[in-house]
């Protein structure tokens, strides 16, 4: 995965918002370990910057099972007919932020491994969480973003159950209640759901989605983290003041 290349379409998808405080929300994830993050401890994505790919590959994957549609929009259809409409800009959002929640979400440790060349036992690196915001998942990502910009409907609905039925402790009649409500809800948890088991591997993509798809990258120049390490921000109050 080339982390600098992902950052700089990550940013660049995002400044294409038009929405009061997107820069502040994009000051947070700078400041956070956002792009440095893995996106499981062991499943999908457990390396540095899975975090990131993952964010990237459910966009890909929302948009390549959705249509054009009408000024900007795209069309979620079913059995060839129209569903609903998803804005461009929350498609984006959608995507991009179903998983902030996973910032100041995991830590590294390190556990005994046997080289099986030499037979002795080593230490090696893995994954472990420690959650400092222990406020459930998708809500949690609902939430922080909501901290920096305000959230339609569709949304907010999509982003907090984007785990669908597979969340543990989910309640299945509301989340059905919030897919047929807006169904865009049903279309970022199959993007999530293509992505983590079509399109990626334990340590990256899978080789035939190696490669970012051709015209997906926004044009324009982001704007680089103010460091290459750096200082960490406690996770934010709740609420304003707070």
């Amino acid at each position: 995965m080339l982390k600098d290349k992902n950052i700089q379409r990550f940013e660049n998808e995002l400044k294409k918002i038009e929405r009061p405080g997107i820069n502040q929300l994009l000051r947070y994830i700078r400041n956070s370990d956002f792009y440095s993050a893995p996106a499981s401890t062991r499943y999908h994505l457990s390396c540095e910057g899975g975090l990131l790919q993952h964010s990237l590959n459910v966009l890909d994957a929302l948009r390549g099972m959705l249509y054009p549609g009408h000024e900007g929009a795209w069309e979620y259809l079913t059995a060839g007919r129209v569903v609903c409409e998803i804005p461009d800009e929350s498609v984006t959002l959608m995507a991009l932020l179903h998983d902030l929640c996973k910032t100041h979400y995991y830590k590294t440790s390190t556990r005994n491994v046997k080289n099986e060349q030499t037979g002795k036992w080593e230490k090696a690196p893995f994954y472990t969480v420690e959650d400092k915001m222990p406020l459930g998942h998708g809500s949690k990502s609902a939430m922080l973003a909501m901290q920096f910009i305000k959230l339609t409907n569709t949304e907010l609905y999509a982003i907090w159950h984007h785990m669908g039925f597979t969340e543990q402790g989910a309640d299945f009649g509301t989340v059905g209640r919030a897919m047929e409500l807006h169904p865009a809800v049903l279309a970022l948890h199959t993007a999530d759901m293509m992505a983590s088991r079509f399109m990626e591997g334990e340590s990256g993509n899978k080789e035939a989605f190696a490669d970012m798809p051709a015209g997906q990258e926004a044009a324009g120049s982001a704007t680089a983290p103010a460091s290459d390490t750096p200082q960490f921000e406690e996770a934010p109050p709740l609420a304003p003041g707070a």
